[in-house]
C-alpha cells in the first residue's frame, strides 16, 4: 500500500514563516486532526511512521518544523540556550525556549484548525522528548485541545534542570483535555511521567500513564520509542485518540 501524500506547508508563527508537513487520509468529509512535534535535534522530517499510523486511522496529520529546526527559520536551540547545564541561568533560557517553541505548536493548531477539511473541534497533540514537552505545554495554553499524548517529556532534563520540572509541573495544572504519558521503563528517566500523573490527577486532569516494557538496544532507543516503534504504542494510544476525538464530523 502506498503512502498517503504528503505536502510540505508554511503557516505563520511569530513574524515567520515557518515550515509544515501535512498528511492527509483518503476519504472526504472534515477529519479530527494530529499536531506531532518532534524532539529537540536540529534535523526533522515528516514523521512518516507516525504520520502513515494516524491516517490510515482517518486522521490528519502535521508535523510542524518549530522555529531554529530543519529549514523552518529563527535562532536554534543551541543559540538561544547558551548557559552549561548546572550553570546560572541554564534552566532560565531552557525554559524560555520551550515557551517560544509551544507559540510554534498553538501557530500549528491554529493553522490546521481552519483547513477546509479538518473539524477544528476534534484536535489533539502528539510529541516526544522536546516535543511531549511542548505538547504538554500547548494543551495547557489552548484549552479547546481534546487529547495530548506526551512520549519521554523531559526524561532527558528533569534530573538535572530544575526549572523544567517546576515549568511542566505549574502548566499541567490547567490542561482540560485528556493527556496520555508514554515511556518506555528503560528510558532515561521515568520519574517525569510518575510526576506529571501525580500532579495531573490531584488537580482533576483526566491521565492515563503507559510504561512500557525495555525497548531497543539501549536507553536512547527506548527514548525514541514513538517513531522508532509505532506498530508497539499504536494499541495503547489509538484507542485513547479515538475516545477523545470521537464524535461526527463538524
Amino acid at each position: 500500500m502506498s503512502p498517503h501524500p504528503v505536502a510540505r506547508l508554511t503557516f505563520p508563527s511569530a513574524d515567520r514563516e515557518l515550515i509544515g508537513y501535512l498528511h492527509r487520509p483518503v476519504g472526504h468529509g472534515r477529519a479530527p486532526a494530529v499536531v506531532l512535534n518532534h524532539g529537540s535535534g536540529l534535523t526533522q522530517d515528516s514523521k512518516p511512521g507516525v504520520a502513515r499510523l494516524l491516517t490510515d486511522a482517518g486522521y490528519v496529520a502535521f508535523a510542524p518544523l518549530r522555529r531554529g529546526y530543519g529549514e523552518s527559520p529563527g535562532p536554534s536551540r543551541i543559540e538561544e540556550v547558551t548557559r552549561p547545564v548546572g550553570q546560572p541561568g541554564h534552566g532560565d533560557q531552557v525554559c524560555a525556549r520551550l515557551l517560544a517553541e509551544s507559540d510554534d505548536v498553538l501557530a500549528a493548531l491554529r493553522f490546521v484548525r481552519a483547513m477546509r477539511d479538518v473539524d477544528p473541534a476534534r484536535t489533539a497533540v502528539m510529541g516526544s522528548s522536546y516535543g511531549g514537552i511542548n505538547s504538554l505545554l500547548a494543551a495547557a495554553r489552548d484549552d479547546t485541545v481534546r487529547a495530548c499524548v506526551s512520549f519521554a517529556a523531559a526524561a532527558m532534563t528533569w534530573p538535572h534542570v530544575p526549572e523544567v520540572r517546576e515549568l511542566l509541573l505549574r502548566h499541567v495544572e490547567h490542561i482540560r483535555g485528556a493527556v496520555m504519558l508514554v515511556q518506555a521503563e528503560n528510558d532515561f528517566d521515568i520519574t517525569p511521567s510518575a510526576a506529571l500523573d501525580e500532579r495531573c490527577r490531584a488537580r482533576g486532569v483526566a491521565c492515563v500513564r503507559h510504561l512500557f516494557p525495555p525497548f531497543g538496544a539501549g536507553t536512547m532507543e527506548a527514548h525514541q520509542i514513538w517513531t522508532l516503534a509505532p506498530h508497539v504504542w499504536a494499541p495503547v494510544v489509538m484507542p485513547f485518540l479515538a475516545r477523545h476525538l470521537a464524535g461526527p464530523p463538524a
